[in-house]
């Protein structure tokens, strides 16, 4: 197993990838019971960042809670979840990097269970959390700047999901920063 791929980092991207969900009734009401074993699977200060989302998936109806969802990333292009948009839009090339994940899926027999694109942000990130070595490695290199961005632009929206991005963004330098050193 890569030092860059451990069991710590899988659970914080397999968290991740759970907290980025679309909100559905039941999706929330296992992301409350689980709050603690969330939790705990991040350090300082990355904890305080999943509490106060996790305190705000609590104190908010699930409408609000689907309605700040939608707007963040549904209804607005500039913050959408799909990595190769924010790169070529619907250019020519975002073809060849969406088959590029498309591959990653196949060769990694994993089978979305949505009907997303094969960049979308969740469901990547559930595909990391399942390799036992560093053979996602290139989505952190390609896109760490992508969701460094995402969290600037979440966080001038004012969106509850600003947090569970900074977290995000700071696994992806921590990883990146893992992989040089022992690269």
């Amino acid at each position: 197993m890569s030092k860059v791929m451990d069991t710590g980092f899988q659970k914080q991207i397999k968290a991740l990838s759970f907290l980025l969900q679309f909100p559905d009734e039941k999706t929330l009401d296992s992301l409350r019971s689980a709050t603690t074993g969330i939790e705990q699977v991040f350090a300082e200060p990355g904890r305080v960042h999943i509490r106060k989302f996790l305190q705000y998936l609590t104190e908010t109806p699930h409408l609000g809670v689907q309605e700040a969802f939608c707007a963040a990333f549904d209804l607005n292009p500039d913050t959408c979840m799909n990595l190769t948009w924010h790169e070529y839009q619907d250019g020519a090339k975002r073809g060849p990097a969406l088959a590029r994940f498309a591959r990653a899926f196949d060769q990694a027999g994993f089978d979305p269970v949505c009907t997303d694109l094969p960049d979308y942000l969740p469901m990547v990130l559930e595909l990391m959390s399942q390799s036992t070595n560093g053979d996602f490695q290139w989505v952190i290199a390609e896109h760490r700047q992508t969701v460094k961005m995402l969290t600037e632009r979440l966080k001038s929206m004012q969106s509850p999901y600003a947090g569970i991005f900074q977290v995000l963004s700071e696994t992806f330098e921590n990883c990146a920063n893992q992989y040089k050193k022992g690269a």
